[in-house]
């Protein structure tokens, strides 16, 4: 009887390094994002790591305005530029780190200072890897 005790338990701990090493062996990207007015009157950053899940990415971290209002949205870039996106987070308070936990199919990530009755500023645009 204790040797089938012994040979369960350890054919459950076998079983269980795979799971667990891959779990280790995923990797991330990490990623910084900062958008500022050309005046200054609005600004703010974000960090956050995207990894591969589910055809798309995790996206994970925080967006802080210092000034303003700041949006983070994915989108695709086409031509050097994009067009619509989804917006992730949009915040207006200054000085909080909001959280971000999203899943997105988009390929790139972009932060806007959102300027009122003007241009909106955006930081550099990152293509996302996972990697």
């Amino acid at each position: 009887m204790r040797k089938r005790a012994w040979a369960l338990a350890a054919a459950v701990m076998l079983a269980a390094v795979p799971s667990a090493a891959l779990a280790q062996n995923r990797s991330s990207q990490s990623i910084g994002l900062d958008a500022s007015a050309g005046d200054g009157s609005v600004w703010g950053n974000a960090r956050l790591t995207a990894t591969q899940e589910n055809n798309g990415y995790r996206l994970k971290g925080w967006v802080e305005s210092g000034a303003g209002c700041v949006e983070l949205k994915a989108v695709n870039m086409h031509l050097g530029s994009y067009l619509g996106g989804d917006q992730i987070v949009k915040t207006c308070e200054t000085n909080v780190q909001v959280p971000v936990n999203a899943w997105t199919h988009h390929t790139d990530v972009v932060l806007s200072a959102i300027v009122p009755h003007g241009q909106d500023w955006d930081s550099h645009i990152v293509t996302l890897t996972g990697r």
